[in-house]
């Protein structure tokens, strides 16, 4: 691959995930920061990166040397969809007190399909179905 090439590839990730004008090196910066905090030990963050993770120098470096496919689990465990899994929006259900039923009623309504008169009518009826009864 070209650098031609390679700058295509770019422009494309960047466009798919609304990045800003970022350079690879601050991804890769942005990445090693995601695994820090998804919990990914420093050398299952290297492996990720391509790098070697006994090259920092320090003791733990050298003598904290687990096998590539602990790294893998460890990896996979932390960031199920991978470091741009982060940039995939979560998908959110919203939970309430409102029925089902008084939400399909809505969108019925909203949807040209229930009438005002009908969708109050309904809606009351719902209402008070859920409602609370007074004590006597």
């Amino acid at each position: 691959m070209n650098k031609d090439r390679l700058r295509a590839h770019w422009l494309q990730l960047r466009k798919k995930y609304d990045l800003p004008a970022l350079s690879p090196k601050d991804l890769r910066h942005w990445v090693s920061t995601a695994c820090r905090k998804a919990g990914l030990s420093k050398v299952a963050t290297a492996y990720l990166q391509g790098h070697d993770a006994t090259g920092g120098g320090s003791m733990r470096d050298w003598y904290d040397n687990p096998r590539v496919e602990e790294i893998l689990e460890e990896q996979e465990s932390c960031l199920p969809k991978g470091p741009l899994g982060l940039l995939v929006p979560s998908e959110v259900e919203l939970v309430s007190g409102v029925p089902s039923e008084a939400v399909a009623l809505l969108e019925a309504y909203l949807a040209g399909e229930v009438g005002t008169m009908e969708f109050m009518t309904s809606i009351e009826g719902i209402r008070r179905k859920g409602a609370p009864r007074p004590s006597v």
